[in-house]
């Protein structure tokens, strides 16, 4: 018995699989971690977005959706200089956050600060 066609099988495998990963490039997002000591100086600038246990999401404190966020989005004046406070429920799947953050990148604000919580008051 031969064990030189598995041999070729493997090595076939292994030369697709290498070529296939260079290929993929990994994208990433920069934030900023919210600190305790962070002073606000224009209340007006800051965007508080909140994303519950549920899924569910609260701009500035009244709930809202992914399509109402992109609305809010699309309406800023100066995304340049809007800060958003992303204030997410620690049992939250990341890519909530992740859709949140795109959401804003999108639209130009890329002063987000991500910050965890341990339960919202509901």
């Amino acid at each position: 018995m031969s064990l030189t066609p598995l041999i070729d099988c493997v090595f076939i495998l292994l030369v697709f699989f290498m070529l296939q990963t260079n290929f993929m490039k990994p994208r990433s997002m920069e934030f900023t971690q919210a600190t305790g000591s962070a002073k606000i100086e224009s209340e007006s600038t800051m965007v508080v977005v909140e994303v519950h246990e549920n899924g569910s999401l609260w701009l500035n404190s009244k709930e809202s959706s992914l399509e109402g966020l992109k609305e809010y989005a699309a309406e800023l004046i100066a995304p340049a200089q809007t800060r958003v406070m992303l204030a997410v429920d620690e049992q939250v799947l990341l890519q909530a956050a992740v859709d949140v953050m795109d959401l804003f990148n999108q639209f130009g604000v890329h002063n987000i600060s991500v910050s965890a919580t341990q339960r919202f008051a509901q």
